[in-house]
């Protein structure tokens, strides 16, 4: 995890640790192991946020969604246990494209730089409180379930809400920002609750649907 015992020294900022990402690809695609391993020293956190980036839109990105949401799911239950980072090898050895890296990269790298300018260390309380590292582990966990739902098209933002909420928790764990957790915590809220509406949605037009093939 993101090691902050030295003041001496100056964490790189994640929007610059995405740039240092995309040079080391050199135009070639990138497994997650090998991501990991770029990335090694700014943290379990960091991982999250790059598995991510792909679902920063606001439609339904097919293909991806299970197994990268389930890895972040695991890894917010690694963060909330505190354990060492690790993921299964079909996801570790799962290939990202250049062309989708460099658009993940771009996008996410704006959107860190945007909020690094406000990121500073405050209400550290939610982060040093008894049992609190846990409860942020879990609701990563909780939004890396949310993303990893097949939720038809139709519906929207089924990924931007989750995805935003996972990057807001992580900055906030990295840098230490309370008021970023806390933001996170109720985008985990508003995701659960919307992927609960869209299932009763979807349970009622089946039932609908049932009702008419008996008739």
């Amino acid at each position: 995890m993101h090691d902050l015992a030295d003041p001496g020294i100056t964490p790189e900022r994640i929007s610059a640790a995405l740039r240092r990402l995309l040079v080391e690809a050199a135009g070639r695609p990138l497994t997650i192991r090998e991501i990991v391993k770029i990335l090694r020293g700014r943290g379990l956190q960091l991982v999250v946020i790059v598995l991510c980036l792909p679902f920063l839109t606001p439609v339904t990105l097919p293909g991806i969604s299970i197994p990268f949401g389930l890895a972040i799911a695991l890894c917010g239950l690694r963060i909330a246990f505190g354990r060492e980072p690790w993921l299964p090898g079909f996801i570790m050895d799962r290939r990202i494209s250049y062309s989708a890296l460099e658009k993940m990269t771009h996008f996410g790298g704006r959107i860190c730089e945007k909020v690094e300018r406000v990121i500073r260390p405050r209400l550290t309380f939610l982060l040093v409180g008894p049992g609190m590292c846990m409860v942020t582990g879990t609701a990563i966990a909780v939004a890396g379930v949310v993303l990893s739902l097949p939720i038809p098209p139709p519906f929207p933002l089924t990924n931007t809400i989750p995805g935003f909420a996972i990057i807001f928790l992580s900055l906030g764990l990295m840098e230490r920002d309370g008021v970023l957790l806390l933001c996170g915590y109720a985008l985990t809220v508003v995701a659960a609750i919307y992927a609960a509406l869209i299932g009763l949605i979807g349970k009622a037009g089946v039932d609908h649907l049932w009702r008419i093939l008996e008739s």
